[in-house]
């Protein structure tokens, strides 16, 4: 077969390249280069010696041990989640630029997986197209599905990739029309694929197609490749499940889940709960109410996340899992009645299962298939059989399985429908970066499974659900340092008659007016613009005659109480002005060089465990293993060798080091591995083990050099400029179980508690990590030269070091005079390479937001670095500002 393509230069189509191209993740990455190696050795043709290439694959990959077909099929094991369609385009792109393979034939098991796999390998709108960015074809792959087999203008013979996508349902019956002769063809479609020389099956969840009408079926079109992807190298045969003979890779869900490309499964129980204490209906209803608190949790950590980062809303739901249709008929009676959380979820729960009649499937298939839309209202599917291949959805996050999986591999079938990641790579946000199992009945057997490697759980994903109960949640409000709460000064000014039903109107207008008029103020760009009052108080009054009971109060006083809606508006918008500190936005304008930089530190000498080699040969028989001699080899020399140079040198040839830069550590450490070997072995001994592993010893420095905690990255050319200020402070939903005034003393670890009665912040709650930083807030929360400070939202400062790194800093205080930036750290932090990179970017943000100040009529902005233990209860920030200042940029 063609091996270059004459159309076409694709040679540097490599793997590497494919890999980048297409954003491909180890796994994927990994496969290919499987493929890649395979077909370096065989050269794929009509007839090929399935013997021989069973043999070099097997020598390459000793756990293919049979092709299972009558063609050279290779099975890729791949774990849900992972991305098996993304590697089908992979494979297709190989395929074309380095072996010239123009037709391809995708099997699919359903209907679910069918019209997935035409839309993303077929549908360029699509944002899951496969081939998006790809540039080696003339044209997009062309893709033939549905009843396209029948058309005449189907040409095997033309220059572009032909992709058929059927489902097997469509070839492996007697009596199917795609065998059925053609008038326009001359033949049947199936016939006329199984003479093309150039054909590649690929089979997605290929479990199965090894029953025997379906494995019959492939043989016949007689291709030159089978390529197999799955996530379940099982089929049936029998009572008996078989594993998979011709897996080449195989890369399981706990894999996946260490990596990174899926959601961490956690099971969740009671504390001292023993289920043979219950029974069956008791014990549904407690992991039911169980599961609802998981669900209820991520629901509202999902809806801060994506106000707090602005990212769209992911909408979570509740799976149910039940015995048998009975079952779930009465699980479904149960939810959606007053009895389960105040009938609550009437409206939002779905029942699906095989005893409904058509019409009513279909139409819950249709809302089940949809989701992930956030006008889908339902939040508790309640069904029976596990839901098959291809639904994949993102905002599974709760699993409630009642009577079931009594399994490993059921347990882990159930747990892959809910891993796949809504905002396609982890947040950070423990909460939203999982799905959680309910596992009341069946614990024992999940913490069993999770002491062994290949477990999807492990020991520490554990919830009690206890624990969720006491967790609660609150988002930072402004403090707006406003009159006293009581309605006296209004009744006074409005001269409303004094009631309940005015007191709640005054309360809720209040709350409407501090809204409207946040809202107002923040949409202008600079701090001494000042909102159209009229138009907010227009708001304002909109949003109150929307509502019968408080359009009512304002109808009856109409007159008064706009006045006092302006007037109002007027104080909010004019606090609001007060209590926010300006951010500099920044922009990148040249990304710049990279520079390693390398802190201070001790070889690890564990590992530096070479001898010198004795100074002989060994003469081996190649005929006869036992015939092996040994003499003496001519003595070697060390007087002229340079054992420190020579590791120096290959050192120097490493891309990350700069030898002015760090030359000293670099002669401390050759040293310290030189001195190590001569205290052992002498001076001969060392130069002998240097001479003879020079390689690797520069090779073990380098690695520990570049360890992470060894070093930080900076742009040596950086330059960014202020692109805009903002006008508001992010708030932050905060958890906790404790709420304390801001001067008590918290309850249990900092973190669990939320600190209240701000009054000198932005905002009036906050939450530390630290004591030091819990008394440095009291220290400028009562300091007179403060005129304001902020506990930053971790998205507050778009600023990025050490590889993408996002930096958060600890604190922002403001003065009449400047703004201070303030990191916290403990003294044994102060040289982590961590902390030295974030402590260089927040030097040079400060130094361009200061300039970009003084020319925009803004403060200042200097650097803090304020080691913990030097803050006291009765510190000045003054004087902490003048003893810890790393940096006070002078613009005069």
């Amino acid at each position: 077969m063609e091996k270059h393509l004459n159309m076409n230069n694709l040679q540097f189509y490599t793997t590497d390249y494919i890999s980048g191209v297409m954003s491909l993740r180890k796994p994927q990455t990994k496969s290919l280069e499987i493929l890649d190696n395979i077909l370096k050795n065989i050269a794929i043709s009509k007839n090929l010696d399935l013997k021989n290439a069973l043999n070099q694959v097997n020598k390459q990959y000793p756990i293919c041990t049979n092709f299972e077909r009558d063609f050279m099929s290779l099975s890729f094991v791949l774990a849900t989640g992972v991305g098996k369609t993304r590697l089908m385009g992979t494979f297709i792109t190989y395929l074309y630029t380095n072996h010239n393979i123009k037709n391809f034939f995708i099997v699919a098991p359903g209907t679910t997986v069918y019209n997935k796999l035409k839309k993303d390998l077929g549908d360029m709108n699509s944002p899951k197209y496969v081939f998006k960015g790809v540039g080696c074809f003339t044209e997009p792959p062309r893709i033939i599905a549905d009843d396209d087999y029948r058309n005449k203008r189907i040409d095997f013979s033309n220059t572009g990739v032909n992709i058929c996508i059927f489902n097997i349902s469509k070839f492996d019956k007697e009596k199917v029309k795609m065998k059925a002769v053609n008038e326009v063809l001359g033949d049947s479609f199936y016939k006329e694929l199984s003479k093309l020389n150039d054909l590649v099956v690929i089979m997605d969840e290929s479990h199965h197609y090894h029953a025997d009408k379906g494995a019959i079926a492939l043989n016949e079109l007689k291709p030159v490749l089978g390529l197999e992807l799955t996530a379940t190298p099982y089929y049936n045969k029998g009572s008996k499940q078989i594993k998979f003979k011709n897996a080449v890779y195989e890369y399981p869900l706990s894999k996946s889940i260490a990596d990174g490309y899926t959601r961490t499964p956690y099971a969740v129980t009671r504390r001292n709960i023993n289920s043979y204490n219950f029974g069956d209906e008791e014990l549904d209803k407690i992991m039911l109410s169980d599961g609802i608190l998981c669900h209820e949790s991520i629901k509202l950590r999902l809806e801060n996340y994506a106000k707090e980062n602005g990212e769209r809303l992911v909408k979570p739901f509740m799976m149910v899992v039940c015995k048998d249709t009975d079952h779930a008929t009465k699980v479904y009676e149960y939810v959606t009645s007053d009895a389960f959380c105040d009938g609550k979820y009437k409206n939002k729960t779905l029942l699906i299962h095989s005893n409904q009649s058509k019409a009513v499937r279909e139409a819950n298939v249709e809302k089940l298939l949809n989701l992930e839309s956030p006008e889908n209202t339902v939040e508790i599917v309640i069904h029976v059989d596990m839901l098959k291949e291809g639904w994949d959805v993102n905002n599974l996050y709760t699993i409630v399985p009642l009577r079931t999986a009594s399994s490993k591999i059921l347990r882990e079938q159930m747990i892959g429908r809910g891993l796949r990641l809504p905002y396609g790579k982890r947040t950070g946000v423990k909460e939203i970066d999982t799905v959680m199992l309910t596992a009341h009945d069946k614990f024992e057997e999940i913490l069993k499974e999770a002491q062994s490697g290949e477990s999807i759980f492990n020991a520490g994903n554990v919830i009690e659900a206890e624990n969720l109960q006491e967790e609660k949640f609150e988002v930072t409000q402004l403090n707006l340092d406003l009159p006293d709460e009581n309605t006296d000064r209004i009744y006074e000014k409005t001269g409303l008659e004094r009631n309940n039903k005015n007191t709640e109107f005054i309360k809720t207008a209040q709350n409407i007016i501090s809204e409207k008029a946040a809202n107002g103020f923040f949409c202008y760009k600079k701090r001494t613009e000042m909102p159209d009052m009229k138009k907010i108080a227009s708001e304002v009054v909109k949003t109150i005659n929307a509502d019968k009971d408080l359009a009512v109060v304002y109808k009856t006083n109409e007159n008064t109480l706009f006045d006092f809606v302006m007037e109002e508006v007027a104080e909010f918008t004019r606090k609001t002005a007060e209590k926010f500190i300006p951010i500099p936005q920044i922009k990148v304008t040249e990304a710049g060089i990279e520079e390693y930089n390398f802190v201070d530190f001790d070889l690890d000498l564990s590992e530096f465990n070479h001898v010198p080699i004795s100074n002989e040969l060994l003469i081996q028989n190649l005929q006869e293993t036992g015939d092996l001699t040994t003499i003496e080899g001519q003595y070697i020399d060390f007087d002229g060798f340079l054992p420190k140079k020579k590791i120096l040198e290959l050192l120097r040839e490493k891309a990350e080091i700069d030898y002015e830069r760090c030359s000293n550590l670099l002669f401390k450490l050759i040293t310290q591995a030189v001195e190590h070997y001569s205290a052992k072995y002498g001076e001969n001994g060392m130069k002998n083990i240097v001479m003879m592993n020079k390689r690797d010893l520069a090779n073990k420095i380098y690695y520990q050099m570049i360890k992470e905690g060894h070093f930080y990255v900076t742009n040596g050319l950086l330059q960014e400029e202020i692109v805009d200020i903002s006008r508001q402070n992010l708030p932050t939903s905060y958890d906790y179980k404790f709420k304390k005034d801001l001067f008590q003393e918290p309850q249990e670890t900092i973190g669990s508690n939320l600190f209240c009665g701000i009054k000198k912040g932005v905002f009036g709650q906050a939450k530390f990590d630290s004591k030091p930083e819990l008394v440095f807030a009291r220290v400028v929360e009562k300091d007179k030269d403060v005129a304001n400070w902020l506990r930053p939202n971790p998205n507050e400062f778009k600023i990025y070091y050490n590889h993408g790194k996002r930096y958060e800093p600890d604190f922002v205080v403001e003065t009449e005079n400047s703004i201070y930036l303030v990191e916290v750290k403990g003294e044994n932090m102060l040289n982590d390479p961590d902390v030295i990179a974030k402590k260089e970017r927040a030097e040079q943000y400060c130094k361009i937001a200061s300039e970009w100040g003084k020319a925009n009529n803004y403060k200042d902005w200097k650097y803090l670095f304020i080691p913990a233990g030097q803050i006291q209860s009765n510190s000045s920030f003054m004087n902490l500002a003048q003893r810890f200042g790393v940096l006070a940029f002078k613009t005069a």
